[in-house]
């Protein structure tokens, strides 16, 4: 008995997504129609609103919030650099090979009010569910934040974010939050459980800050015409700043 609720705290994740997706993957005219009515139902927010809860799942964005996770434990490093490094790959992958048209692509005219710029890659896997999903396991099976409920919610916001937006269908975000789910679990589980050596670790994470720079000297270049560009460039540059003060210091000791 004690082995099946483990075996459930672990699992929750899949058990709550896979039959959705399920349903949604046989059944294209659900698929179709859920997205019409949550796609309407987020029209009782402004669009700002789900453009900064889309932040969440951005991938930029959510590399560099994990990566400062990392500082508190260093052990889990390899874990966050390979559930990230699947999850990105499943991205581009399945995105190029599926090329699934996006909504307003597909959709009579006027049935989308697209609140962000369209994308002009395929639409599954949802790659920000995918993201924020990667970060809330993180988060769960690195011990550092065991609400559950507080997790799946911001999860859920985010997927939904995407369907207001417009860009996404039901099962992109389902599908797309069940890999960043899995990836990461099975990360957790199987990459390096004790970690590597600490100096090692130390090196990987002091490395990891060029990346950053480059992606910040990116978004200062490449101006955003929404108020989520603000969000995103202040979180980068706030963990570049914490990252070379934390850099400076172990120098010193």
């Amino acid at each position: 008995m004690w082995f099946k609720l483990s075996c459930l705290r672990r699992l929750w994740p899949a058990l709550l997504l896979s039959p959705l997706a399920f349903l949604l993957a046989i059944s294209p005219d659900c698929n179709r129609e859920l997205f019409l009515i949550l796609h309407e139902a987020g029209r009782v927010a402004p669009g700002a609103f789900w453009r900064l809860l889309s932040v969440l799942g951005d991938w930029p964005t959510v590399l560099a919030l994990l990566l400062a996770l990392s500082w508190r434990r260093p052990d889990k490093l390899p874990a966050l650099l390979a559930g990230c490094g699947m999850g990105v790959f499943l991205a581009i992958v399945l995105k190029a090979g599926f090329a699934e048209p996006r909504p307003p692509l597909v959709l009579p005219p006027g049935s989308v009010h697209l609140l962000d710029d369209l994308p002009g890659n395929g639409s599954f896997p949802s790659g920000h569910a995918m993201a924020s999903a990667t970060l809330a396991s993180f988060l769960y099976y690195s011990g550092m934040l065991r609400r559950g409920v507080v997790l799946t919610t911001v999860v859920i916001l985010v997927m939904l974010s995407r369907l207001a937006i417009g860009v996404h269908w039901p099962l992109d975000v389902t599908v797309g939050a069940l890999l960043g789910w899995a990836a990461m679990y099975a990360a957790c589980v199987w990459a390096w459980p004790r970690g590597w050596p600490e100096g090692l670790s130390a090196r990987v994470q002091m490395a990891l800050l060029a990346p950053l720079a480059g992606q910040l000297l990116w978004l200062l270049y490449k101006s955003g015409s929404h108020e989520e560009y603000a969000l995103r460039l202040a979180l980068c540059a706030l963990v570049l700043a914490a990252g070379c003060w934390r850099w400076r210091r172990l120098r010193q000791v």
